[in-house]
């Protein structure tokens, strides 16, 4: 019989292995306050100082990029990982980012300090967490918030959510116990080689769920320190939308909506034949777990409210005509599109889509007011307009912006850090991009071009290389351009 090898566990949760960096743009100050303003809802103001706290920040890229495009706020990491917040700490150090702090602190001892680290909090977030620690955690998280978070302040919760990832347990069971038998590394590697062996093997399970095997072709994407994190804990959970409504009812918070604009329009989110029923239902609680069955869904962004604060229709109008945004790198120039959502793909036709996206198409930010006096959307058809804003945003075609751009300067230099570090071999996602007061997603190739593009003179000796300069031209064409219109880089090397 074999001998169990243990794996590094504090309070059930994997340690062993440091987690990835990761940038979450629904978690970003101005993301969530459109969200919220589109729902109808009055949203604590970013242009005077706010305070803004992630928990369970992991390695602090989302904090840093939020804290470098957002000179007004004060931002806080958590986590209680000691590695982790060194690392976000020296990144924060090094790019001279004053207004992000780190707490090298758990969610009890957080709860339980004499004189709170941290102050009242306009912004709390959080992404994956709450699936992956106990119910004291969880329970811990909601402490905080009660004690932490102004009325009027927002809380954005992120987590795996049934019935979407109820299939997973099984497969979460399997990476664990090999683990356990092989150590963290070895095990997941034979973990993975078990399952994908079973589905091929036409094992019940895939043949019954075949969404499961699609998860799987995600999962062995994801590099050993992300699996570790999110498969290895011994309080893996997908949760209920009711259990964590009435949770987070019990710290004083109501349910707004999703940080995933998609999710807000039932026309498009919603399987055409279950609209009707789900939009009868009153109660929050069961209407919300109705449209969780008819997705199928896997993630939730829950957005709450410390004391709602709805919007009159004239307030509303006022703030929505007030709000800007601005085309992403990659967005299509005009014409029909096509959504791959939960529910399948969704066909956006060109004549609702096509005169915003001409209208953005110069990279300049654009006011929904003046969006509105385009033919298509004159004459009461501003719903279709916000209706196209709130598809786009999801879809990473376009992001709403602040309506003022900061100072450029401090974002720069925490991407000339980040952009160092992926030269030395880090792995990276993002970069900060102050003009939409957020980061934007980037590969490796375009993060090595673009520091050699900072620093020719210290570029690898590859930079003659065929490659180097392949990936230098989709650079110059595709990046550069867009990149220091959104203030990613400067204008000049």
């Amino acid at each position: 019989m074999s001998t169990p090898m243990s794996t590094p566990l504090k309070d059930g949760y994997q340690t062993g292995l440091p987690y990835p960096a990761y940038f979450h743009r629904e978690l970003t100050p101005g993301w969530l306050a459109a969200t919220v303003t589109a729902l109808g809802h009055r949203t604590p103001p970013l242009s005077g100082p706010y305070t803004w706290c992630e928990l369970g920040c992991g390695p602090g890229l989302t904090t840093l990029i939020a804290a470098a495009g957002n000179p007004a706020g004060t931002f806080y990491g958590v986590d209680f990982d000691a590695a982790a917040i060194a690392h976000a700490r020296a990144l924060a150090a090094e790019s001279g980012l004053s207004n992000a702090h780190f707490l090298q602190m758990s969610f009890a001892e957080l709860v339980e300090a004499d004189g709170n680290p941290l102050p009242l909090l306009d912004f709390v977030v959080l992404h994956g967490v709450l699936s992956w620690i106990s119910a004291a955690n969880r329970q811990a998280v909601m402490r905080i918030i009660e004690g932490r978070l102004k009325p009027g302040g927002i809380a954005c919760l992120a987590y795996m959510s049934q019935p979407g990832s109820a299939p997973m347990m099984a497969m979460q069971r399997v990476l664990q116990r090999s683990a356990e038998l092989a150590g963290v590394a070895p095990g997941l590697d034979s973990g993975l080689s078990l399952l994908r062996g079973l589905r091929d093997g036409g094992a019940g399970q895939f043949a019954v769920v075949p969404e499961l095997g699609r998860q799987l072709d995600q999962v062995v994407r994801h590099t050993p320190g992300y699996l570790a994190h999110e498969f290895l804990g011994e309080h893996w959970e997908p949760l209920h939308v009711a259990d964590m409504l009435k949770a987070a009812g019990s710290a004083g918070c109501s349910f707004l909506g999703s940080a995933t604009p998609l999710e807000n329009i039932d026309a498009v989110s919603l399987p055409g034949g279950t609209q009707a029923a789900i939009g009868a239902i009153a109660d929050t609680a069961l209407r919300e777990t109705a449209k969780d069955i008819a997705r199928n869904q896997t993630l939730r962004r829950d957005i709450y409210q410390r004391g709602p604060q709805p919007l009159s229709l004239a307030e509303h109008r006022a703030v929505i005509e007030a709000q800007r945004m601005r085309a992403l790198p990659g967005a299509p120039p005009q014409g029909a599109l096509r959504f791959d959502t939960r529910i399948g793909p969704v066909d956006g036709p060109a004549e609702m889509f096509s005169p915003l996206l001409q209208a953005l198409a110069d990279g300049e930010a654009k006011r929904f007011g003046d969006l509105l006096q385009l033919p298509a959307y004159r004459n009461g058809r501003g719903g279709l307009l916000n209706q196209a804003c709130q598809m786009l945003y999801w879809a990473g075609h376009l992001h709403p912006c602040a309506g003022t751009t900061p100072d450029p300067t401090t974002a720069q230099a925490l991407n000339r850090v980040i952009l160092r570090a992926v030269a030395n071999g880090g792995d990276y996602p993002a970069l900060a991009a102050p003009a939409i007061a957020s980061g934007i997603p980037a590969d490796r190739d375009m993060l090595l071009a673009a520091q050699a593009w900072l620093n020719p003179a210290s570029a690898s000796e590859d930079a003659a290389s065929g490659e180097a300069a392949a990936r230098m031209t989709r650079f110059m064409r595709e990046a550069l351009p867009a990149w220091q219109r959104l203030g990613v880089l400067p204008q000049v090397p």
